[in-house]
């Protein structure tokens, strides 16, 4: 079940998952985590089963749109359906909004095979959960590229430029003016 965590627990999380998650360019430091979370009411969710913690993800609501920012099965309980669970909380959860977004590397830029292979396999697993990748929207967030996928909630398809609308107006929201210039948003 997913549960909501404050920042003083969120520390704790920071420090054991966040860090070796996701490399420190694809992630803010601790103090930028505390201020998305005051000045945009970035949500935080643990995901326990049996009172045992087993991931969590990091929750952006931008317009009618849900944004998972960041989103991690411990190691141990990968391949035991734990991310389509979280996924499938998600849904239900934010079923008022239009659709679920989120952000995968491009394997197209992968650095060598065995990279390439776990960023494909990670976006067959969004496919299973009913996620698409938005053709002609790529993201390059410091020099890092993107996928856009969608989950549509509501039954009504999402037009690419709606979505790209969306994670223009996060990115340029919760990034400081400094960095605006790492972030590249290119359709085509």
């Amino acid at each position: 079940m997913l549960r909501k965590i404050k920042f003083k627990e969120f520390k704790d999380l920071y420090r054991k998952h966040i860090v070796k998650d996701f490399p420190s360019s694809e992630r803010p430091n601790l103090e930028g985590f505390r201020k998305r979370m005051l000045k945009y009411n970035e949500e935080i969710f643990i995901y326990e089963e049996e009172g045992i913690e087993r991931g969590y993800c990091i929750i952006d609501q931008i317009q009618e749109y849900v944004l998972v920012a960041f989103f991690a099965v411990y190691e141990g309980n990968r391949g035991k359906g734990i991310g389509t669970k979280i996924l499938k909380e998600l849904e239900e959860k934010y079923s008022n909004k239009k659709g679920i977004l989120l952000e995968v590397e491009d394997p197209d830029f992968a650095k060598n095979e065995n990279e390439k292979s776990i960023q494909e396999r990670r976006i067959k697993f969004y496919k299973r959960a009913n996620f698409q990748v938005v053709e002609n929207l790529k993201v390059e967030l410091y020099m890092v590229n993107f996928n856009i996928m969608i989950r549509n909630i509501k039954s009504t398809p999402t037009e690419i430029s709606e979505v790209e609308k969306v994670m223009k107006q996060f990115y340029y929201t919760i990034t400081d003016k400094k960095r605006l210039k790492y972030i590249n948003i290119k359709t085509s």
